[in-house]
């Protein structure tokens, strides 16, 4: 069993904004907009996934006029065998098969749609072929691209 959707909060005047970061930084990972909710709530999913005439979204950018105090980690799985999920500091979402170019594509749309550099592509040291990218949401959360498979 795994995670059907998780949701960030920003604040309602910076919905839009990251919407449209999120929506550079996650289309190369296949991801586009599905869902909207009144003017500050959005789901993103990837455009492979319809049950019957539904559009389902697993990534919420939800507007607050109250946001937690502590900024989210969010890690899109670029690349992997396994389905991983980690929750409290940091969520790793599985996806389709894609690879470090994916990782390097969703950095560089991130940093071109406004998102803010928070680490280019390349290898981290938590294990031998961690190869992540990361960038902050106009927001302050920390966004990545990880990709666990050896080149």
């Amino acid at each position: 069993m795994g995670i059907d959707h998780t949701c960030i909060y920003v604040p309602e005047a910076k919905a839009r904004e990251c919407l449209r970061v999120y929506l550079e930084a996650l289309k190369p990972l296949g991801y586009e907009l599905r869902q909207q909710y009144g003017e500050f709530i959005f789901g993103l999913g990837s455009s492979h996934d319809v049950v019957a005439n539904y559009k389902p979204a697993d990534f919420w950018v939800c507007g607050t006029k109250s946001v937690p105090e502590n900024p989210a980690h969010i890690a899109f799985r670029a690349k992997g065998t396994t389905p991983r999920l980690f929750l409290s500091a940091m969520v790793v979402a599985d996806d389709f098969e894609l690879d470090r170019p994916a990782v390097d594509a969703f950095h560089a749309a991130a940093i071109q749609g406004g998102g803010e550099d928070n680490g280019p592509p390349g290898l981290r040291p938590y294990h031998s072929s961690y190869y992540a990218a990361f960038f902050k949401d106009p927001a302050g959360n920390n966004i990545e691209a990880v990709c666990h498979d050896a080149q």
